[in-house]
């Protein structure tokens, strides 16, 4: 930061874990935070922050539309881009792909194909597309997902389980479960890893219900052929962010954004003007000069 021409002082990196943070959430001489992770910890800071200024992210259970006009080939590469990136630990990965019937076969079959051949490995390695995840915490919730999907029914098409005979046990499989329901945890909450769960659609009414059946609302996704279907979802689907044709993880590309439902109304926005808005100090000056 110095380098880059910022005055001494001005940034300052405060290392530690949640008392840390507490500390500085709470403390008389802070008059901001900004904060992205996960629901439970964002509510915490929000309440002990009081009236400080906000700027809240947390946490996203995205989902991606394929309507039956779709681009099936563009949509897969999407779903399989948002579930392998940075091994799905990020706030807007394809987290639920909500499928039509009648493209479901060959969509999926597309989607196998894609996700069979992201190479996991060591990150440093050239040929890597996908590294492990970050801690046991993420990797065990993993396990919880795919084993309770299963016993309730879904179907195990690709991966789902931790790759033997590596450095940790933190390598993930690329995953594709089908037959998901919204009775389903990996479903209703947010995974955080290289999963992709396929839950079919008969009619716009049921996709925009399934999509919107989260707390969630950070980002979704939606692909059609269908100008007045793409309006139709900005109007009703409950979240900060709406992309159409395109996948829930290309966020970078589109700040500013935000968030609906416990995500972040409210709490501000992350990205472009409204960050600095947020965090502006806006007074009024009346001045009588007679």
């Amino acid at each position: 930061m110095a380098g880059a021409g910022f005055p001494i002082g001005a940034v300052s990196v405060v290392m530690g874990r949640g008392e840390v943070g507490q500390a500085l959430v709470s403390h008389s001489g802070v008059h901001g935070v900004g904060f992205v992770g996960s629901q439970a910890t964002a509510a915490a800071i929000v309440a002990a922050a009081g009236v400080k200024r906000t700027i809240i992210e947390a946490s996203g259970n995205g989902p991606q539309i394929v309507f039956d006009d779709a681009d099936l080939d563009a949509a897969a590469d999407a779903a399989v881009f948002g579930a392998h990136f940075v091994s799905g630990q990020c706030c807007v990965a394809t987290e639920r792909l909500l499928v039509h019937d009648s493209v479901h076969d060959e969509l999926v079959d597309l989607l196998v194909d894609r996700a069979d051949s992201v190479a996991l490995g060591d990150p440093l390695d050239d040929a890597t597309l996908m590294g492990p995840l970050n801690n046991e915490v993420v990797a065990a919730r993993m396990d919880a997902h795919v084993a309770g999907a299963t016993t309730q029914g879904a179907r195990v098409l690709l991966g789902g389980r931790r790759e033997p005979d590596r450095p940790t046990g933190l390598y993930y499989e690329m995953t594709v479960i089908d037959a998901v329901t919204p009775a389903m945890d990996v479903f209703r909450h947010e995974s955080f890893g290289p999963v992709i769960p396929v839950t079919c659609f008969g009619s716009d009414d049921e996709a925009f219900a399934l999509a919107n059946d989260s707390d969630l609302g950070l980002q979704a996704s939606v692909f059609t052929a269908s100008l007045s279907r793409a309006y139709r979802a900005v109007d009703e689907l409950r979240t900060g962010t709406v992309l159409v044709n395109e996948g829930t993880a290309f966020w970078e590309q589109h700040p500013p954004f935000g968030g609906a439902s416990r995500t972040g109304t409210g709490w501000g926005r992350i990205g472009g003007k409204y960050t600095i808005l947020d965090m502006t100090d806006l007074r009024t000056a009346i001045i009588d000069t007679g």
